[in-house]
């Protein structure tokens, strides 16, 4: 069970794949451990060697604190990255390809901004460049976000399923949302709410046209946590930026469209 130190407290990290394989980091998002990839990181790790973490807050990491700032969280990430052992880029080689999902995808920005050397590729999920400009979700999903936050009893968290993922997929997997929850490791209260502090203060518009590395984006065109919009407007930020809407899907299209992920990855990455 690798830890990293930094700055007084500990980070939790995985390794999946061989160790001679490109290295892939994968950044979760809100309140949520890196358990939340599921069965990602041993696929992926058929290719790459992949490094996942518990953000601070979640998980096996470190517990403490009020507030947050996403570059708080872009630097734990490099402290993985560079505890990892990741070589900085240099002449056409080193760095990590960066896969970062909704507030996962906001860290994954940072890092891109504030640590380029380790950056060599980039993949943003469902995601936006801040909170303040972005295009929001309806109050009824943001008062669905908020019960199943603050839900004592996860049985009441069956909300999840009306933001997280598509309507046709929940209709036809009534319980997968929740039960992807549960295995999640959904952090307390209190954490989520340091982490939601970090969303709120997110604004990196101005700064993405500095991002220079091949830039993927991903996105579902039934995301109603994040609307696709951001996505779109990413991809006219970052410079060269690709993007791909996987029609039909929800903001956690990793679980409703792993197959398609994994294919849309491996084909970004080469």
């Amino acid at each position: 069970m690798p830890v990293v130190d930094r700055a007084g407290h500990r980070i939790h990290y995985e390794v999946f794949g061989d160790a001679a394989s490109p290295p892939l980091l994968l950044i979760m998002g809100l309140a949520l451990s890196s358990r939340a990839w599921d069965t990602l990181p041993e696929r992926l790790g058929r290719s790459y060697r992949v490094l996942v973490f518990d953000n601070r807050g979640t998980g096996r990491s470190w517990r403490g604190g009020w507030s947050f700032r996403m570059r708080d969280l872009a630097d734990d990430a490099a402290a993985v990255l560079r505890a990892a052992s990741v070589s900085e880029v240099k002449d056409g080689s080193g760095g990590a390809a960066v896969f970062g999902i909704s507030m996962g995808g906001m860290i994954a920005q940072e890092l891109a901004l504030r640590h380029p050397e380790l950056v060599s590729r980039l993949v943003l999920g469902a995601t936006h460049a801040g909170w303040l400009r972005s295009k929001k979700p309806s109050l009824s999903t943001l008062r669905d976000l908020f019960a199943s936050i603050a839900a004592r009893d996860r049985a009441k968290a069956n909300v999840v399923g009306r933001y997280l993922v598509s309507a046709a997929w929940h209709a036809q997997n009534p319980r997968s949302a929740l039960e992807w929850i549960k295995r999640a490791e959904r952090t307390t209260l209190r954490y989520a709410l340091a982490q939601m502090s970090a969303i709120a203060r997110h604004a990196v518009e101005r700064r993405l046209s500095q991002i220079r590395v091949p830039t993927l984006i991903l996105t579902g065109d039934e995301d109603k946590l994040v609307p696709h919009q951001n996505s779109q407007r990413l991809a006219e930020l970052i410079p060269r930026a690709q993007l791909v809407i996987l029609r039909g899907a929800g903001h956690a299209f990793p679980l409703e469209r792993e197959n398609e992920v994994v294919a849309a990855l491996e084909n970004f990455l080469g």
